[in-house]
């Protein structure tokens, strides 16, 4: 929705916030955590135990992977193939993050009215016991959990499977096609779903946020990653009483950028907390598969070395290099991780060759930039009218302003850029200057030819995801044509874009 910074963006009739984590916590209260067949095989009770038995043993490096076929049987049979053909090749992967069907955030009454998209549904009791039981790989359901209209039901299924890592945070922006209510219902539940978490803190219950899935793919600064970093821990931690894992790296191309990333991603983690996962490049693969290696042999250097810098335990997730092209088959993700396993072998011996007084400059530039949003935010959403002790306020409040607007009021830097209202990151993107300097090209290509009658030409620009970068590209494009489109903006739903028609 538009934000009228002269309006109450809060409804009179809200639900108390508070009321809801209560209600959370005493369902959470009825439910036993369950053990997965990973951690049963190391005789621990939790992912965050397993981490830490592996710390102890010397092991310092672990690995997740991102899986998600076209259905669960698919998904489960690659989880046997990937373990067994990792065991016999010497090396294992810990844990993956199930990339489900976007229906799964559904009530499954709505089910058949929405499309299908690539990813599993878990129909059944048996399929979400077999997310931790199909082999000895530890699930993290980070998509399609909390944050959605069932984020209750997903939340106390996924625990009850032995599933610890349970989210995304991040994604609570998102909309459900398909879903008839609104905002505050689907806020509600994710609030009340979050009690359901904090319920099983002391079973090592995390609540998983994949940054670059949510508001700050979005962002034009890395210090607003942080700062929302912070933001949603605040949420989480402070208010609810239950622990967030962050998760973080796929829009990152620039491998100093992300190493200093990392380093104040964990700066800035409570004691006790360990976050979900580091993931691989996802933007700088072309259709030439053979030149990805090299992204990703960078990418994965950098990522490891900054791991082993603050010794983290940390899990990291390569991406397979066919990603750009298709969806990777299960033998291409044993490829990426075999790869990753042996520039791993390598990391020690480089660690001196590093200018880490330049990354951890950068990283402390990071987190001071990340810490002013932080409190800016909290300042601003106060000066609303927000009650900054109700977490459906905050959430509510931060969804209906929108990431833009939230950065352009509250962001650190506070230079007016040229090109657009807001401010100037302080430290810019990797999309953010992706975007400019394509931005300028595709104008300047575009200008420079005869402009067509466009007077009856209005199109409709806009995406069904949060992702908006593609959505500016086109815009730039239509301009240079001189053709105003209609932006309709982005987590758009199919029927708002025929009613936009």
């Amino acid at each position: 929705m538009h934000f009228d910074p002269d309006r109450s963006i809060l409804p009179a009739d809200l639900p108390d916030g508070r009321a809801l984590v209560a209600e959370g916590r005493r369902l959470g209260n009825e439910l036993t955590m369950g053990v997965s067949l990973l951690c049963r095989e190391h005789g621990v009770r939790s992912e965050l135990a397993y981490r830490r038995k592996m710390h102890a043993e010397g092991r310092l490096l672990m690995t997740s992977m991102n899986l998600g076929m076209q259905t669960w049987a698919d998904t489960a049979e690659a989880l046997r193939r990937i373990h067994d053909e990792t065991n016999r090749r010497g090396f294992r992967i810990d844990r993956y993050n199930m990339n489900a069907d976007r229906r799964m955030g559904l009530p499954p009454e709505f089910w058949g009215q929405a499309a299908k998209e690539t990813g599993p549904m878990l129909e059944t009791p048996e399929d979400w016991r077999a997310t931790a039981e199909a082999a000895p790989i530890q699930p993290g359901l980070g998509d399609m959990m909390i944050g959605t209209p069932m984020s209750v039901a997903n939340a106390c299924r996924a625990i009850q499977a032995g599933v610890n890592n349970v989210g995304n945070m991040s994604q609570f922006n998102w909309r459900y096609p398909g879903w008839p209510g609104d905002d505050v219902e689907q806020m509600a539940e994710m609030v009340k779903a979050l009690g359901v978490m904090a319920a099983h803190v002391d079973n090592d219950a995390m609540v998983s946020s994949y940054l670059d899935d949510g508001f700050c793919a979005q962002f034009d600064d890395y210090c607003s990653y942080i700062g929302w970093a912070l933001f949603e821990r605040f949420i989480v931690d402070q208010l609810v009483g239950a622990r967030l894992s962050i998760s973080y790296g796929g829009l990152t191309r620039s491998p100093i950028v992300k190493a200093a990333m990392v380093l104040a991603l964990e700066s800035i983690k409570p004691d006790g907390a360990m976050n979900a996962a580091y993931y691989g490049d996802t933007t700088a693969y072309t259709a030439d598969i053979e030149a990805n290696h090299a992204v990703l042999v960078t990418d994965m250097l950098y990522l490891i070395l900054a791991q082993l810098r603050c010794g983290s335990g940390v899990p990291i997730n390569p991406t397979p290099v066919t990603e750009a092209v298709r969806a990777p088959t299960w033998q291409e993700i044993v490829d990426v991780h075999a790869i990753t396993r042996r520039i791993a072998e390598q990391a020690d011996e480089l660690m001196d060759s590093i200018d880490w007084s330049h990354i951890e400059a950068l990283s402390a530039r990071l987190v001071a930039g990340g810490r002013r949003f932080h409190d800016n935010i909290m300042a601003g959403f106060a000066e609303l009218g927000v009650d900054m002790a109700d977490p459906l306020q905050i959430l509510l409040a931060a969804r209906r302003m929108g990431a833009r607007e939230i950065e352009a009021r509250y962001a650190a830097g506070d230079v007016p850029r040229a090109e657009a209202d807001g401010v100037q990151p302080l430290i810019p993107t990797d999309t953010y200057r992706d975007l400019v300097e394509r931005r300028s090209r595709i104008h300047a290509t575009f200008s420079a030819r005869a402009t067509p009658n466009t007077q009856h030409i209005r199109p409709i620009v806009g995406s069904t995801d949060i992702h908006e970068y593609a959505v500016d590209l086109v815009v730039e494009a239509l301009r240079g044509l001189d053709i105003e489109p209609i932006v309709a903006g982005v987590d758009v739903d199919p029927d708002a874009f025929a009613e936009l028609a």
